[in-house]
């Protein structure tokens, strides 16, 4: 019976609601609330399963503890510092902080020989990480400045180690160096078994790259510093389902059940104390029930936003954009820094996002809006089957401050509407 009720709401409301109000029952709005809830977190969960996150090593917040010179070994004719006089600044947007953070620190790592022609360092004994081709890491990036010679160096090279000396890999670095000079110079190589430009000695494995070596030679002897901004693996993307379901799970689950409720109770109680203050007879289950009987119309915005969610194409988020992802007042994500602090690379990453997911927010955004006016329009008629000698203006009056209160209560306390 209460499902033909649900029903009649949606296409007939006014002869839906007159039999809720004369026979109130919870048991459609519990249906109500376990098909919203269900629909919504499967949005969610769809959404995230399109989003392909890209993983660093190390983490995101922790880039500095492969630029300290403690952990760094050279021969003793060179000397290993922190500078902070000369950091690699790279400041993107971080959500969660509402601002822009240097992600790289506040210092770089300093290289410095007197009187040399080559310079060498390693760092070893801080990471096994693994660069297979399926399911590692698939890209190492570098940034480097040379402070001086006023010469760029005539041999490069890059050494990561599997697991022992005699087992590595080499990387020609020569070529990308020739802007090295007084300049930031950010290089990103790929690495992996299908990556090309490397040659093997021993029995190295992609799978385990515990240490890394970087060798640069110069035509004649000389005062040689360098310096480090950025050092990382990068390019491992996993979806945060695929990475967390059950975090994703703890958060988005409470979160919209205690909207729903939210919704629910302040629509109800904008009606109740309207009554009141009308100084006319009132009495809180039908309006209730009544009101959580209208609240269907977002369980039909759950599901066209879940549908919109499935016809996403698969997007990869590079880590310095992920870190600006916010949702917006309706539930979906979106960038929230200003695109034009990152990157080139990620710029351009971003607006194909923007570009893939533009129709996604248009319907996750007029859905919203078309649920809200069905959702005051069904409120109204809620007003009027419960005091049928209020006038239309006055239905409408009521329904509309309760509809705006609910949303400014939903966005106040939890920051979505």
């Amino acid at each position: 019976m209460f499902l033909d009720d649900l029903a009649q709401v949606l296409y007939a409301p006014t002869k839906a609601f007159q039999k809720i109000v004369q026979n109130p029952k919870y048991l459609g709005v519990l249906l109500v609330f376990a098909l919203f809830v269900g629909l919504i977190v499967g949005f969610e969960f769809v959404q995230f399963s399109k989003i392909y996150v890209e993983n660093t090593n190390p983490e995101v917040g922790n880039f500095q503890a492969y630029l300290n010179s403690t952990v760094w070994r050279s021969s003793s004719n060179i000397t290993l510092t922190n500078n902070y006089a000369d950091p690699f600044n790279y400041s993107i947007f971080v959500a969660a902080l509402g601002t822009n953070y240097s992600v790289f620190g506040n210092s770089s790592l300093e290289m410095h020989a007197k009187n040399a022609n080559s310079i060498t360092a390693a760092l070893g004994n801080q990471f096994a990480v693994n660069c297979n081709a399926t399911s590692g890491f698939q890209n190492f990036t570098l940034t480097i400045k040379q402070v001086e010679p006023a010469v760029a160096p005539k041999a490069a090279t890059l050494t990561l180690y599997s697991t022992a000396d005699t087992n590595f890999y080499t990387y020609d670095l020569t070529s990308s160096l020739s802007h090295i000079v007084s300049n930031w110079n950010s290089l990103i190589i790929p690495v992996g078994p299908k990556a090309s430009g490397w040659t093997s000695t021993g029995q190295p494995t992609w799978n385990n790259i515990t240490a890394l070596q970087l060798s640069l030679n110069y035509p004649t002897n000389s005062n040689i510093t360098l310096r480090v901004g950025a050092l990382f693996f990068r390019g491992l993307y996993q979806t945060p389902v695929q990475s967390s379901s059950l975090g994703l799970l703890e958060q988005f689950l409470p979160s919209w059940a205690f909207w729903f409720i939210l919704a629910w109770i302040v629509l109800t109680g904008i009606i109740y104390v309207s009554f009141y203050a009308l100084k006319t007879t009132r009495i809180w289950k039908p309006i209730f029930v009544a009101i959580g009987s209208a609240l269907i119309v977002l369980v039909v915005r759950a599901a066209v936003s879940l549908i919109a969610a499935a016809a996403l194409p698969v997007l990869y988020y590079p880590y310095d954009v992920t870190l600006g992802i916010r949702f917006n007042l309706f539930g979906a994500t979106t960038y929230a820094g200003n695109a034009g602090s990152l990157t080139a690379l990620s710029q351009n990453a971003l607006n194909n996002i923007n570009s893939a997911t533009g129709s996604f927010g248009n319907v996750v955004f007029i859905m919203a809006i078309i649920s809200y006016v069905w959702l005051g329009a069904l409120a109204a008629i809620v007003v009027g089957s419960l005091k049928p000698e209020f006038s239309t203006p006055k239905r409408i009056a009521i329904a509309l401050v309760g509809v705006v209160v609910m949303l400014f209560a939903l966005l106040l306390l939890i920051g979505f509407i």
